[in-house]
């Protein structure tokens, strides 16, 4: 079970980022199309929220997920489904090009 606590925020003027320590792991659920997640477990140690909100008053909300495991994580549906509920918010991955070893980048879908 993966355990969040906030603690920190910036507001830039242009944007917000909230940031929160991890605790726990993440099973995956083993359906990457990148590579073989089944029966892997990742510790994630920290995510941050990024809000920036547009002159026409839509909001782009980037999440940034630091994790021990390999890019290929992408794709798991046990990787955005856990980081979904500790954030209480719909998120999935963003596009594969921005995933990288440790770091996985994801967004708030609405």
């Amino acid at each position: 079970m993966l355990k969040i606590t906030k603690t920190g925020f910036e507001d830039n003027g242009d944007y917000t980022s909230t940031f929160y320590g991890a605790e726990g792991t993440v099973a995956l659920a083993g359906d990457s199309i990148w590579g073989d997640t089944a029966g892997r477990v990742v510790t994630v140690s920290g995510i941050t929220v990024t809000e920036e909100v547009y002159d026409d008053d839509t909001a782009y909300m980037h999440v940034t997920v630091e994790h021990d495991s390999t890019w290929d994580i992408y794709t798991d549906s046990g990787f955005t489904q856990a980081i979904s509920e500790a954030l209480q918010m719909d998120v999935d991955f963003t596009e594969q090009g921005m995933q990288d070893d440790r770091l996985a980048s994801m967004e708030v879908y609405s």
